[in-house]
């Protein structure tokens, strides 16, 4: 388990790191799927076989308890197995460094499976994250990875899955970089073990649905560029190479520029080297104004009133979801991070020195006002996962959910 994020939807992340062959909990039976699948299924080659095994169970397994239907189900692992197995390049082998080593989890895992469960809808969506890998990754064609996550946009668009590159381009010209500067940069990373990874992708796997104009069931791309490389070569600071970039996005369904605005106004009221840092952006592949762009801030969040200031953008935020956000951080809060006898919760540090909450400001065109979500990184508690999840399992219950939380530590234990 990764990460809870707390958004103004009050929004809980749960995730599911694959690597290796998966464990098998013997309370649950195995996913049908998953087995009716592999029988039919071919593979190019023992590096797609090897990433089918290990990731592909706990997908199945989430699909299930998360009550997708019997197509839907089908649909995703056919799905997974044609575009995402074969994009996760080569298999790990014992006792040989790669050329490349792609971080989309922080323990080197290949795959984060995750679930997003919304107190305001029923029905749980299953998502995960990934860093496309392709097999020249590391060498002096592609030093940076870059190359594989633009394969596989382009072919899901030239197949027709609704994939969107207008503004993949665009921030892939400002913060992709050139093969020739690896000589010069790479050297200079040595000492701080700063990743190469230039990009990592992101799959929200909707639901079909039975209206009489339904949708099929469809994967949201979604790609997350890291602007940090780009900074250490050119000097110039991380908030305005994203910040051209997402102006450059602004077009026929709106301006991005008031909601950026608010949040450079914001980073600004912080003294002079403790502002939060962006480090990392995301956008949808998708057209319309609907279209995210998602900028990830490192900040000094150790307690519950910095929280509250970061969430509310220093009280800018208001309105009725955003009070509802603020009241379900206040109930999470004293649960995940065992405060009971605590007098001070407001002040009191819950981090070890040098570990933070991270915040996500995410702005969509023609708005003014951003929305914020909070990454509390669990990984950083004190506890077992089995004690994390007992601790997530009674704020569910606190929010009204308990049928999920009933369900939620046996669901993560069988995915795994």
């Amino acid at each position: 388990m990764a990460s809870s994020t707390t958004r103004s939807s009050a929004t809980v992340l749960h995730t599911v790191e694959s690597e290796g062959l998966p464990y098998h909990n013997q309370n649950y039976s195995e996913p049908s799927f998953y087995h009716n699948s592999f029988k039919s299924l071919s593979f190019s080659n023992e590096n797609e076989r090897f990433w089918w095994h290990a990731t592909a169970r706990s997908l199945s397994t989430l699909l299930s308890s998360s009550e997708y239907t019997t197509n839907d189900q089908q649909f995703y692992l056919q799905w997974f197995h044609r575009y995402i197995i074969g994009a996760l390049g080569p298999q790990p082998i014992s006792g040989i460094k790669p050329l490349f080593a792609p971080c989309p989890v922080f323990d080197g895992s290949a795959v984060e499976h995750s679930i997003n469960w919304n107190e305001r809808s029923f029905q749980r969506t299953v998502r995960f994250t990934m860093e496309a890998t392709g097999f020249e990754a590391g060498t002096a064609t592609d030093p940076f990875n870059q190359q594989e996550t633009r394969r596989l946009l382009t072919r899901m668009r030239d197949d027709g899955l609704g994939v969107d590159l207008q503004h993949f381009d665009i921030f892939a010209q400002e913060l992709f970089l050139p093969c020739n500067v690896a000589a010069e940069l790479i050297p200079k990373l040595v000492s701080t073990r700063t990743p190469l990874s230039q990009a990592w992708m992101a799959f929200d796997l909707l639901r079909s649905t039975d209206e009489p104009e339904g949708r099929a069931p469809h994967a949201m791309a979604k790609v997350y560029f890291m602007p940090i490389l780009k900074w250490i070569l050119t000097g110039v600071p991380t908030k305005e190479l994203v910040f051209a970039a997402a102006r450059r996005c602004n077009g026929c369904h709106g301006s991005y520029d008031a909601s950026i605005q608010e949040l450079d106004d914001f980073l600004q009221s912080f003294p002079k080297g403790d502002d939060p840092v962006i480090e990392m952006v995301a956008i949808d592949c998708i057209a319309g104004p609907n279209s995210r762009i998602k900028m990830y801030l490192r900040t000094g969040v150790n307690t519950f009133a910095k929280a509250k200031h970061m969430y509310t953008l220093g009280g800018k935020l208001n309105g009725v979801v955003v009070e509802d956000g603020l009241k379900a951080l206040e109930q999470l809060w004293p649960i995940l991070f065992r405060l009971e006898g605590v007098d001070d919760v407001e002040n009191y540090e819950v981090f070890p020195q040098g570990s933070y909450c991270g915040c996500a400001i995410e702005i969509t065109p023609g708005t003014k006002q951003p929305e914020t979500k909070l990454h509390i990184p669990v990984r950083k508690l004190q506890g077992t996962d089995s004690q994390l999840c007992d601790s997530l399992a009674a704020w569910f219950r606190l929010r009204g959910d308990e049928e999920f939380a009933v369900r939620y530590k046996g669901e993560l234990e069988a995915a795994l």
